[in-house]
């Protein structure tokens, strides 16, 4: 999509990619980089609030992109929009590609964060570790494997 950042990856992907709003991206990226700490030390009162306070601002994004897209919608009724990006909160929102699997396993991620945080069980901890964990998995197909070196050991 012209306009769009592309993201680079090191393996061949016939991977569906999507338009992802740029903030939107910041925000799910800002959550995962908690998760792991939450999940290292859950019952951290400091680490909880940090991740409650992304996932805030995370449902913040959303809800702006929500009454945008609502809005957009009712202009567009009858006219094909000429771009999509999810997560957009304006005409002049900037987008990158994010490959679809990735993106699904972000959302994901956030949703089993928020479960996590507002129930604490040891089944929302355990569905919080397989979303991350899931996540970390479709990175690793994504980037393909490992470059083998050329140099004389």
């Amino acid at each position: 999509m012209p306009g769009f950042g592309r993201r680079k990856r090191g393996g061949a992907s016939h991977d569906q990619v999507v338009a992802v709003d740029v903030q939107l991206e910041e925000q799910i990226r800002a959550v995962e980089g908690l998760v792991g700490g939450y999940l290292r030390n859950p019952q951290d009162e400091a680490t909880r609030q940090a991740l409650l306070a992304e996932l805030e601002k995370f449902d913040d994004q959303a809800a702006r992109a929500d009454a945008y897209s609502n809005f957009r919608s009712v202009l567009v009724r009858y006219q094909v929009p000429r771009s999509w990006l999810i997560g957009a909160t304006s005409d002049a929102s900037v987008g990158e590609d994010v490959p679809g699997a990735e993106f699904k396993a972000q959302v994901a991620l956030v949703k089993a964060a928020k479960d996590a945080i507002r129930d604490p069980t040891a089944e929302a901890q355990s569905a919080l570790q397989r979303a991350n964990d899931e996540l970390a998995e479709v990175r690793r197909r994504e980037a393909g494997p490992p470059a083998r070196s050329t140099e004389p050991t």
